[in-house]
C-alpha cells in the first residue's frame, strides 16, 4: 500500500472569501463531509476566527494598500492518503489508542516546523488542526507578502535607495507549475519520516473541472450560508448585548438593594448596640447607686455595733469592777457581821446599834461610792439602748 503526502494551495481573496474560508475553517458554518461526535478543530496559531487574524497580521505588517479583489492569503491543506491514517490506527467514529494520539501529535508538530521553515513565523496567520474528517489534516492562512522595494514608486531614502516595505505578492508565493511540483517533491521530502511519498503527476490536460454553472451554483449556495451565518451572529450579536444589559441592570439593582439592606441593618445594629449600651449603663449606674446605698447602710450599721461593742465592753468591765467592789463590801460586811455577831452577850449586841463606826465606815468606804457610780452607769445605758 502506498501513503502519499498531501499538499494543496489556494489564493484567498479579501472579503466575503476570506471570511467564508476563515468560517470554514473553524467549523463556524455546517460541513457536510466533517463528523459533529468527533473532537474539536484544534488551533494551533491565531485564534477561531481566521479572517481576523488574517486582518491583524496585514496590520502587524504594515500592509495597507489592498485590491478590492486582490489576494489577502494563500491557503495551504496539509494532509496524508485517508489509507496511511487507517493502516496507523485513526478510524472515523471510534477512539484512537494512545500510540495513534501520539503519532498525530508528531505529524502536527512536523506541519508547523515545515510551515515556519517556508514562510517564517511572521507570516502564518492562522494554522487549525481538523480531526473531524476521514484523515486528520491541517488548513493554514499564510499572508504572501515580500519584504522588498516597490520598482514603480518614486520615493526613496534619504540615501536615495528605494523604500523596502512588505508588500502582498501571490505570484511570488505561488510560482508557476514546475516551481509548485518542486514544492510538492519538497514537502513529501519532509514527511519521509513518517513513511510518506510524493504522489504521482497527471499527465497534461487530464484534470477534469466542475462544469460551470456547477461552481456557479455551489458559490451561490455557499454565499446564501455567510449571510446566514453572517444574520445569526447579528442577531446573536444584539440578543447578548440586550442581555448584558438586562444582567447589568439587574445587578446594579440588586446591588443597591443590598446596600441599602446593609446600610438600614447596620443602623439598626447600631442603634440597638446603643439602647444595650444606655441600658447596661443605666443598670450599672443603678448597680453602684445600690451598692453604694447598701455599703453606706453595712458602714453605719458596723458603726453602731463598733459603739454597742465598746458600750458592752465598758459596761462588762464595769460589771465586772461592781462584781469585784461588792465582793470586798460583802468581805466587809462578812467581817462586820463576824466582829458584830460574835458571842458578847445579847445585851451586848443589842446595845452596840447601827451606828457602830466598823458600819459607818462601811457606808462611806469608796467600794460602796464605785459600786453606785457603776449602778447609776448601767442603769443610764440600759435605759438608753433600750434595755
Amino acid at each position: 500500500m502506498k501513503a502519499f503526502a498531501i499538499i494543496r494551495h489556494a489564493k484567498i481573496k479579501a472579503g466575503r472569501h476570506l471570511v467564508a474560508t476563515g468560517l470554514h475553517n473553524s467549523r463556524s458554518v455546517h460541513t457536510p463531509n466533517a463528523d459533529v461526535d468527533a473532537a474539536p478543530v484544534e488551533v494551533l496559531i491565531g485564534s477561531k476566527k481566521p479572517h481576523r487574524d488574517v486582518a491583524r497580521a496585514l496590520k502587524r505588517l504594515d500592509i495597507k494598500k489592498l485590491k478590492k479583489d486582490g489576494n489577502v492569503a494563500i491557503e495551504i491543506v496539509l494532509a496524508a492518503s485517508p489509507e496511511y491514517w487507517a493502516s496507523r490506527g485513526w478510524v472515523p467514529g471510534e477512539k484512537a489508542s494512545r500510540e495513534t494520539l501520539d503519532l498525530v501529535d508528531e505529524w502536527k508538530s512536523e506541519q508547523l516546523a515545515y510551515l515556519e521553515g517556508r514562510f517564517g513565523r511572521h507570516l502564518l496567520a492562522s494554522v487549525m488542526f481538523h480531526p473531524d474528517e476521514a484523515s486528520p489534516h491541517v488548513h493554514a492562512l499564510i499572508i504572501p507578502a515580500q519584504y522588498r522595494a516597490d520598482g514603480r514608486e518614486k520615493a526613496r531614502d534619504d540615501d536615495g535607495r528605494p523604500i523596502l516595505a512588505w508588500r502582498l505578492s501571490s505570484e511570488k508565493v505561488l510560482p508557476g507549475p514546475m516551481a509548485m511540483k518542486k514544492i510538492v517533491t519538497e514537502y513529501a521530502a519532509a514527511m519521509a519520516k513518517f513513511g510518506l511519498q510524493r504522489g504521482e503527476d497527471r499527465p497534461s490536460g487530464t484534470v477534469r473541472h466542475k462544469p460551470l454553472k456547477q461552481w456557479q451554483a455551489e458559490q451561490a449556495e455557499l454565499t446564501k450560508e455567510l449571510k446566514e451565518e453572517l444574520m445569526n451572529q447579528t442577531e446573536m450579536t444584539a440578543r447578548a448585548e440586550l442581555d448584558a444589559a438586562r444582567i447589568r441592570r439587574e445587578a446594579e439593582e440588586f446591588a443597591i438593594d443590598v446596600r441599602t439592606k446593609a446600610e438600614r441593618e447596620a443602623y439598626e445594629f447600631m442603634m440597638a448596640q446603643a439602647i444595650m449600651r444606655k441600658k447596661a449603663e443605666d443598670d450599672a449606674a443603678s448597680t453602684q447607686l445600690a451598692l453604694d446605698r447598701e455599703l453606706a447602710k453595712a458602714r453605719i450599721a458596723t458603726d453602731e455595733a463598733e459603739a454597742n461593742r465598746d458600750e458592752s465592753e465598758a459596761i462588762k468591765t464595769k460589771l465586772r469592777r461592781m462584781l469585784d467592789v461588792v465582793e470586798t463590801v460583802f468581805t466587809k460586811v462578812r467581817k462586820f457581821a463576824d466582829d458584830y455577831l460574835a458571842p458578847k452577850g445579847i445585851m451586848t449586841s443589842m446595845a452596840i446599834g447601827p451606828r457602830e463606826k466598823a458600819a459607818a465606815d462601811i457606808i462611806v468606804s469608796p467600794e460602796v461610792a464605785e459600786l453606785a457610780r457603776i449602778k447609776a452607769f448601767v442603769s443610764a445605758k440600759g435605759t438608753g439602748n433600750g434595755r
